[in-house]
């Protein structure tokens, strides 16, 4: 399934409540903000709350993935 997670809007494999937190998680890894229309669809599914916990959730996987890539970027391998 998790090779399907950019094609989420389409796939029957994904519910309502599913494809808006991915909606959600692709716009803060690409803006880093929500737009209005992403709010609202994500806040019809979860309490403030659960939107802060997926925010932060997103935010700790993204930063994660910005480290390791700073520090993978430059190793050279040793012979």
């Amino acid at each position: 399934m998790v090779d399907r997670i950019f094609e989420a809007d389409r796939s029957p494999l994904f519910t309502d409540e599913e494809r808006a937190a991915v909606a959600m998680a692709i716009e803060l890894t690409r803006r880093a903000e929500l737009s209005n229309e992403t709010y609202e669809r994500v806040s019809q599914h979860f309490d403030e709350r659960q939107l802060v916990e997926l925010a932060v959730n997103v935010g700790v996987a993204n930063m994660n993935n910005r480290l390791t890539d700073a520090f993978w970027a430059d190793i050279e391998e040793k012979e």
